[in-house]
């Protein structure tokens, strides 16, 4: 150590380290060995953000994957991010119901309980009362994907409300659509008067405007209230994993004309959207935009298969007169666009028509 001392270069530094709860450690060091550590210390903070592995985001689906199609989108848009963030970022899917209770779940999503969601565009309809009103939309994309007018329209729509909105995906033109079943045989829309009908928000106007009566129930419970008569129908997108369901077992009738684009949903909390970098945020809607293009086939090819699957477990399709299906479709664009009129303001509504080509 003395030796040590006496050369210029090797002063001997005293290093006093508290190590808590009145225990000091004293350390002699040489100044080559101090400048070697303190060299350590820059080194490590220069790389903190490589250290630091990738940003995680935590989702939460409305629906099963595996059971539900449209959840198997959501699915398959978390290996599309996966994939193109290479290690920058990774969302991991929680789960759905067991996490946080179907309709609670885009109130959970606005606070922060977890970072994005996947699920039907409807389910917003307490939040942002004209957040689904794409289900309106003629074209094949129902938003025509991030970059076009009307997908930004909805990004505005939502940010009022703390949400990023991430995209609508559905099938391609008249496949992925509602669909009305019944317990009895029905001909026209005038045979709908009076009957206990299952509904989400979406379709809930148009069972009114038929004079039926709107049943509020999660998918969950839609099987046992067929099978003990609770409700006489239901509204649902039957490529949506009908069969997976088992409803072919207890239902009887599908309406072969369909009701509004239907599809799933996702969006992501707005804070967590703001605090990605451009770079992530720029992998993210390109993650959008390939798996639009990809559900468009995909769930069309679906629906076939599930239709298959329900006329062999029993079930019968109706098919209206052509004065009948047309008097459908006035009355169930006709019954949604009025509610839209009243609970959107009037420029948005206006704004909404005109991106759609309608006005």
């Amino acid at each position: 150590m003395d030796r040590l001392n006496n050369t210029p270069d090797c002063l001997r530094v005293r290093i006093t380290i508290n190590l808590g709860r009145n225990k000091i450690m004293t350390l002699l060091t040489s100044k080559k060995a101090l400048a070697t550590l303190v060299a350590g210390v820059f080194l490590t903070l220069s790389t903190g953000v490589a250290l630091a592995g990738p940003i995680t985001l935590n989702m939460v689906g409305a629906w099963p994957p595996k059971i539900s199609a449209a959840a198997d989108v959501g699915i398959r848009f978390i290996e599309e991010v996966n994939k193109r963030a290479q290690g920058k970022l990774v969302i991991k899917f929680k789960g759905g119901k067991e996490i946080v209770p179907t309709f609670d779940q885009p109130e959970a999503l606005v606070r922060g309980v977890f970072d994005i969601w996947y699920g039907a565009p409807n389910y917003w309809a307490g939040i942002v009362p004209g957040g689904y009103v794409t289900e309106m939309s003629p074209y094949d994309i129902p938003d025509n994907g991030p970059g076009s007018e009307l997908f930004d329209f909805m990004v505005n729509m939502y940010e009022k409300k703390g949400v990023r909105y991430l995209g609508h995906f559905s099938g391609d033109l008249g496949t992925g659509n509602h669909f009305m079943y019944t317990q009895q045989k029905v001909s026209s829309i005038a045979d709908l008067k009076g009957l206990k009908i299952r509904v989400p928000p979406l379709t809930r106007f148009f069972v009114d405007a038929v004079g039926g009566e709107p049943v509020t129930l999660p998918p969950s419970e839609v099987y046992l209230a067929l099978e003990r008569g609770t409700v006489e129908g239901f509204t649902w997108p039957y490529y949506d994993g009908f069969t997976s369901f088992g409803w072919q077992e207890v239902s009887k009738y599908v309406i072969g004309h369909p009701l509004y684009r239907d599809g799933i949903s996702i969006k992501m909390n707005l804070a967590k959207w703001n605090s990605l970098s451009p770079e992530l945020q720029g992998i993210m809607l390109e993650s959008v935009a390939a798996i639009q293009a990809w559900s468009r086939g995909w769930i069309s090819a679906y629906q076939n298969t599930q239709l298959a699957g329900m006329i062999k477990g029993g079930m019968k399709v109706i098919h209206f007169s052509e004065a009948d299906a047309k008097q459908w479709d006035e009355v169930s664009n006709n019954a949604l666009w009025a509610h839209f009129k009243k609970a959107m303001s009037a420029d948005d509504y206006s704004r909404a028509r005109k991106l759609m080509g309608l006005d």
